[in-house]
């Protein structure tokens, strides 16, 4: 087998530099469409203990949808599901010890930043909620491990299998 690994550190660091990059330029495109005031953001600020509840929440959602995709390709399902942290660097995780398709793979990486991030960006360009296209931005930062990962896939053949790696960031090729 064969080990593809990135250091938590470079994930954070890159995670930084994607979202100092994507956000201005995000934030810019909602301006145009719906304006951008500090008012209309100190006018929601009553929703900040609600958005950090959330927020929190979130990260916990974000792991069980990895869980949920990884359970609905694993044989053994959720026996070979396990979430957690690694208190180390305050990092959550959802581990699947069952190797899948890459294509399987591919799909438990992504669905969390598509569902928690993505769709809500979406949605706020949409509704002109602004702490919607915050918590989409927020949540697509929180994913961004998930794609780099999926970058680092991307270069191994569609015939392969993946296997989970179960105490860093990436996976062992099969």
């Amino acid at each position: 087998m064969e080990e593809k690994t990135i250091s938590i550190l470079k994930v954070n660091l890159l995670g930084l530099l994607f979202f100092l990059v994507s956000s201005p330029l995000i934030l810019y495109l909602y301006n145009l469409l719906h304006g951008i005031s500090i008012k209309t953001i100190l006018d929601e600020t009553y929703d900040i203990v609600y958005f950090f509840l959330l927020f929190i929440i979130s990260i916990l959602f974000h792991e069980l949808i990895h869980a949920a995709v990884f359970a609905l390709f694993a044989k053994n399902k959720w026996s070979s599901i396990k979430i957690g942290v690694l208190w180390k660097y305050m990092t959550p995780y959802a581990h699947c010890s069952e190797p899948l398709r890459k294509k399987e793979y591919a799909l438990a990486l992504v669905s969390p930043g598509v569902i928690l991030g993505v769709i809500p960006i979406c949605f706020a360009f949409i509704n002109g909620h602004i702490l919607t296209l915050l918590y989409g931005l927020i949540l697509l930062f929180a994913a961004i491990g998930d794609f780099i990962v999926l970058a680092m896939l991307s270069r191994v053949p569609k015939d392969k299998k993946i296997l989970d790696h179960s105490s860093k960031v990436g996976f062992w090729i099969e």
